[in-house]
């Protein structure tokens, strides 16, 4: 057989097993007299550790009579396996999902509800138990699916983490330029920094070589949405309309978030751009070769720098404030499929990995996200990990030790406390039933606004961005027959 037939036929039975896998599982789990639970996540091979150690296995231990089936899945390729399996009316019983992937799994139907579980008398949570759940989480999660009827707004997951935005900064360069002028330090970040504090520093802190460019960056971050979608809501903005048909991302908050953003790079000349032409040298990398002052990233990022920079001397903060305070943030959530045919061992399941406990060994395993329940965050529990060792005795994720909790973890309750000014956590959660796709238009309007040679301005910037995002929720309300959304001309 030619070698191109066999490759096609590699992956035609590769996508056969995709989509067939989870009733051959239960085929299998029946057969040797065992309740099989389909539990799939995804991740890097050695978040094995935890996932399949201690939660698949741990799982089995407590319980003989079951079966955990773990699969690891591909992160870009998720949700088009979940896509596919509920297509052939299966799914996995426990599955983790992305929050970005909630409402639309919602919307077809792909998800139990999981309230008549949650007041089960023996099986449920308890109300204070629910209450410890970031609560601007919980309130997107509580949905009216298409099914339901009007005022039913019902639970579909639970949070596992609360992923955020902070500003890290290299101490080693505000030391020493401090050391230089003593007459005029740079403060050192803090909660209470505002826009201004941010760019007066970043102005302070940059340096440039002979030919007049960026040697230290006093400020740098990848140029995706967050760092966008962060100064939109510190401006005052709001994303959308209350029904989710109309974006509101080119009303004056964005135009001031955008030309905030241009302000840093071309007038303060303090904002590195790592646009299209990045060489192999990210910002991540010019941060942990100590070529950036201040450098805005998730939380996921600290084990990083301190697995691969172990010399690099920095900390985080959180974000400045704009008018508002505001913190971007996400969450991965636990669900179960409404294909699964064990749903209350399901549940179960799914229950012990929310607890306190599978909680905590979350963050003590993996530290990219602090975990999704308040009472951690301020517990002595969360203030050391164990951490993760490498096959060759190197760090994987370096364990997090009392004297580096505060620079490296102590930024995380910021965005879960309310904040004095507005009595609200500074933290939000961008979810929108058409977010992919306003988050994608954004990433494209800053690869050109942003270019040195643009001359457009923040207002046509964002016109361009509303107008696609809005072409495509018609075409796709155009799809289903039901007619364009009026919008007012006016902003």
């Amino acid at each position: 057989m030619r070698p191109s037939r066999l490759i096609i036929l590699a992956i035609l039975i590769a996508t056969l097993a995709v989509v067939l896998w989870p009733a051959a599982s239960r085929v299998m789990g029946r057969a040797n007299g065992r309740s099989t639970l389909l539990f799939t996540v995804w991740g890097m091979p050695f978040e094995d550790r935890l996932f399949l150690d201690r939660y698949a296995k741990g799982w089995e231990r407590l319980n003989p009579s079951i079966t955990v089936d773990y699969q690891r899945l591909v992160g870009d390729g998720l949700l088009a396996k979940y896509n596919a399996w509920a297509a052939q009316g299966r799914g996995a019983d426990v599955m983790r999902l992305r929050i970005t992937d909630y409402l639309g799994m919602v919307e077809r139907g792909m998800l139990e509800p999981l309230d008549d579980f949650i007041s089960d008398p023996d099986l449920g949570l308890p109300p204070d138990e629910l209450a410890d759940f970031p609560p601007q989480i919980m309130q997107l999660l509580r949905i009216v699916a298409p099914s339901d009827g009007p005022g039913s707004a019902r639970l579909y997951a639970l949070p596992q983490d609360n992923a955020q935005y902070g500003l890290f900064y290299n101490r080693a360069i505000f030391a020493a330029y401090n050391r230089d002028h003593s007459d005029s330090p740079a403060p050192y970040p803090s909660p209470d920094w505002t826009w201004h504090d941010l760019r007066r520093v970043a102005k302070m802190l940059t340096t440039y070589d002979d030919r007049g460019r960026i040697d230290t960056a006093g400020i740098d971050f990848f140029m995706w949405s967050w760092p966008f979608l962060t100064f939109h809501a510190q401006a005052g903005g709001e994303l959308w309309t209350a029904d989710g048909l109309t974006t509101l991302i080119n009303h004056e908050p964005g135009v001031r978030a955008l030309e905030f953003l241009r302000t840093l790079q071309r007038e303060d000349r303090s904002l590195r751009i790592s646009l299209g032409d990045q060489t192999g040298t990210g910002p991540d990398a010019l941060f942990a070769a100590g070529r950036t002052a201040i450098y805005l990233d998730g939380s996921w990022r600290v084990p990083n720098f301190e697995a691969n920079a172990p010399s690099l001397d920095f900390a985080v903060a959180p974000l400045p404030r704009g008018v508002r305070p505001a913190v971007v943030s996400g969450s991965v959530l636990w669900g179960i499929s409404s294909h699964s045919r064990n749903k209350r061992e399901a549940w179960r399941m799914l229950r012990w990995l929310v607890a306190k406990e599978q909680s905590l060994e979350y963050w003590d395993t993996l530290r990219v996200a602090p975990p999704a329940r308040m009472s951690l965050l301020t517990s002595d529990a969360f203030r050391t990990t164990r951490g993760l060792r490498r096959a060759d005795g190197s760090w994987e994720v370096p364990p997090l030790t009392p004297g580096r909790f505060e620079a490296r973890a102590g930024w995380l309750a910021y965005a879960n406390t309310p904040h004095p000014e507005t009595g609200r956590p500074p933290g939000f959660v961008p979810v929108a039933p058409y977010q992919t796709e306003l988050e994608r238009e954004i990433e494209r309007m800053l690869s050109s606004y942003l270019n040195p040679s643009s001359t457009e301005s923040a207002q046509s910037a964002l016109d361009r961005v509303a107008a696609a995002v809005h072409a495509i929720i018609d075409r796709d309300r155009a799809a289903k027959g039901l007619p364009a959304v009026v919008r007012p001309v006016s902003r």
